[in-house]
């Protein structure tokens, strides 16, 4: 039994579950719901978990409740066409890398990419052209404009907006490029399903897709996602909705959940009667919880380019390490989303209450205070105004042997770091800060980079055999 878990049924995954919830921390994660969204209790019921009947439909037919609820949708949050999913964003990425880059397609991704499009990419046999971010994470639209200009077989573009840190990329000028050339706009939106509220959502922006783990933000049952198609300059959808379901239901579950495509429809209908305002009532909260960490001296991700209601913490600008500060956190009764090296995430959604928001605001008061007391070891953590870690790229593009398809499904071997030198990688490496992608499956593993990886935390790496 895991130590502190009251628990010992003979389930250890249950009583996992019961033990964290029996701590009653804050939540500051996903999903959106925060355990308290009322509008899900009922759907949640055993009652409700079914199955492909006459009155429930299925999700990859049409002609049913399931489609009507998806028209409901794509009206609530302005696409021409929206698939549910019980499969999580990454079966809406899957389905949208095959929409809109066709299989054996060149597409053009952020390194940033997740894994899940890596993976999708690899399986579709896809020749991936890999674009590294911007100083500051994000892409550019400059850099994307000209690997247009250069590879003319580039079918699509695909970014991810907004990243972990709540970093939203400059969509309107990606999207005037891509409209320029003539290919499509795809958006890892997985964290912005909620954008709307701002006038920031890649859709309305000039995206042809976007992947949007609703679950993530919204008041929506784990697994919960949706794939929003946009419209062309003529008025036509990027693609259609007997094309996208039949995509769809190549890469997807024959027994979706039905309580999480119940929950989407609810959370659809939330957000059409109040989430929208609730929202933006919560970005006003999150300010408030920025300004507190500005006058305890904590540097925070903020502007225009930022996600309003997500809160990122730069802790090494006080001199702690981002883990060591999730931990404090946590001691505090408030779970993060994420930390790194340098940065702890906090996902705040109309569901978290005064009271937590007071927990969280309270911590980060006394975060400095606990770093004065000695709290924190603070071995080898830059001061105030450090930079994250550089990327692991030297501005040379990396040695491609094999194609990712060929990595990922070719025999593999795990070996320590140092020995991965000159190896072929099979799976991606993604050092964090700062969130890209430092070898990718297929690709040469330099002397350099298995130095920098392990110094990063990767003391193994998947090779080829």
């Amino acid at each position: 039994m895991p130590a502190g878990n009251m628990f010992n049924t003979g389930a250890p995954l249950a009583d996992a579950l019961r033990g964290y919830a029996a701590k009653g921390r804050a939540s500051f994660h996903t999903p959106g719901h925060k355990g308290r969204a009322g509008l899900l209790g009922e759907i949640s019921s055993l009652a409700l978990d079914l199955t492909e009947l006459p009155e429930t439909g299925s999700l990859y037919d049409g002609g049913d409740v399931i489609e009507q609820a998806e028209k409901l949708a794509a009206e609530a949050f302005g696409a021409a066409e929206t698939l549910f999913s019980a499969g999580g964003c990454t079966l809406c990425i899957q389905t949208m890398l095959l929409l809109g880059g066709g299989p054996g397609g060149r597409v053009l991704f952020l390194r940033n990419a997740h894994r899940s499009a890596v993976h999708a990419a690899a399986l579709l046999g896809m020749e991936p052209a890999w674009l590294w971010p911007g100083e500051d994470g994000r892409p550019e639209a400059g850099g994307i404009a000209e690997s247009l200009k250069q590879d003319k077989n580039i079918r699509a573009v695909y970014i991810t907006s907004p990243d972990y840190y709540g970093r939203l990329a400059d969509v309107p000028r990606i999207a005037a490029v891509c409209r320029a050339a003539g290919v499509p706009l795809l958006v890892d939106n997985a964290h912005g399903s909620h954008l709307g509220a701002f006038g920031r959502h890649p859709l309305a922006q000039g995206a042809a897709m976007t992947a949007d783990s609703a679950h993530k933000t919204l008041p929506v049952l784990t697994g919960g996602a949706m794939l929003h198609i946009g419209r062309k300059a003529d008025g036509v959808p990027w693609a259609g909705r007997a094309e996208a379901k039949a995509a769809m239901a190549l890469f997807g579950s024959t027994s979706p959940g039905f309580p999480v495509l119940g929950s989407l429809d609810l959370a659809r209908d939330w957000w059409v009667r109040a989430g929208r305002e609730a929202y933006r009532l919560t970005a006003e909260e999150t300010a408030g919880l920025r300004k507190t960490a500005w006058e305890e001296e904590i540097d925070v991700l903020g502007g225009p380019l930022q996600d309003p209601a997500r809160l990122t913490l730069d802790t090494r600008s006080i001199g702690v390490e981002g883990g060591e500060a999730a931990e404090f956190f946590r001691a505090q009764g408030c779970e993060p989303e994420y930390a790194d090296g340098r940065y702890v995430v906090f996902i705040l959604t109309p569901f978290n209450t005064p009271a937590e928001l007071e927990r969280l605001r309270g911590a980060i008061r006394g975060l400095p205070a606990a770093r004065r007391r000695g709290r924190f070891l603070g071995r080898g953590v830059p001061g105030k105004g450090a930079k994250a870690a550089p990327y692991a790229w030297d501005g040379s593009p990396p040695e491609v042997v094999c194609s990712p398809r060929e990595a990922l499904l070719a025999p593999c071997e795990t070996v320590p770091a140092p020995e991965a030198a000159g190896r072929i990688a099979a799976r991606a490496a993604c050092p964090c800060p700062p969130g890209v992608a430092a070898v990718v499956p297929g690709e040469r593993i330099t002397a350099e980079l298995a130095v920098r990886l392990k110094e990063a935390g990767f003391d193994r790496l998947v090779v080829l055999k």
